[in-house]
């Protein structure tokens, strides 16, 4: 009887065992049933999701290229309320083309005056009178101020102060410097190679660069310098020729010799 028991709860704890192993097998197969099911519903919703977006992309890119399509054609479609335009043709022949003329050219031929100083050229007088110290380089010439014999590679004309000083010829200015002999000094050039050079200024008026016509202005006489306070103001005046002095006095007129 007591083995009988025994036996009867052996089995119906086999059964049990059993059971629990079959109702574990069978969820563990249900969950994994149902988490594969939620990943290809998730992947199936991504999918559609993806065409969705692709489609409306396709949609946009078409609806923009028609667009512009039409665009062009409009702008390409002339208006019928508006005259033709006149084709490059029809301009040709009823406008001449004239070539256009070098205006600079043009300008500096009216403008500037040719420089072309020569040994013939007669200079006019930068100032009206007569002449302090002349020009001397084979012999030496004194000097009051200085109180000294020395060569003179120009001339001093005797001006009063704020007397205006004329360029003698058509001129270039190549520069204006200061000068602790001539004080402000304005020198030119004159074209083959001749430059003159006037000192003792104030008040120029002229640039380097700047081209200027026989009898103009460029400035005044200025108080002389201390190396000429005895003979007085006057226009330092002197002629190079590829830059060796000659003398001035050789091309200004009998006034100022």
């Amino acid at each position: 009887m007591e083995s009988g028991k025994r036996t009867l709860r052996v089995v119906l704890s086999v059964v049990l065992v059993a059971a629990t192993l079959v109702c574990g097998v069978y969820v563990y197969h249900y969950e994994s049933n149902k988490q594969d099911e939620a990943r290809i519903e998730s992947a199936k919703k991504e999918k559609d999701e993806d065409d969705t977006k692709q489609e409306s992309e396709e949609k946009e890119t078409e609806d923009a290229n028609t667009y512009d399509a039409e665009n062009r054609d409009s702008e390409d479609s002339p208006d019928p309320s508006e005259p033709p335009a006149a084709s490059d043709t029809d301009e040709n022949e009823s406008e001449p083309v004239t070539p256009p003329a070098d205006a600079d050219a043009t300008a500096s031929d009216a403008v500037l005056p040719e420089l072309d100083f020569n040994e013939g050229t007669l200079l006019n007088l930068p100032v009206s009178g007569k002449i302090l110290i002349p020009y001397s380089m084979d012999k030496t010439v004194y000097f009051s101020t200085l109180d000294s014999y020395r060569c003179n590679p120009a001339v001093m004309i005797e001006a009063a102060v704020d007397t205006p000083v004329t360029v003698v010829a058509n001129s270039q200015v190549a520069s204006v410097t200061e000068d602790a002999i001539t004080g402000t000094t304005v020198t030119v050039d004159m074209g083959n190679g001749y430059q003159a050079v006037y000192g003792q200024l104030k008040d120029v008026n002229v640039e380097q660069g700047q081209t200027v016509e026989s009898g103009t202005a460029i400035a005044n006489i200025n108080t002389p310098t201390k190396y000429f306070t005895k003979e007085g103001s006057n226009l330092y005046f002197a002629l190079k020729k590829d830059g060796s002095p000659i003398d001035p006095s050789l091309y200004l007129p009998p006034e100022a010799e």
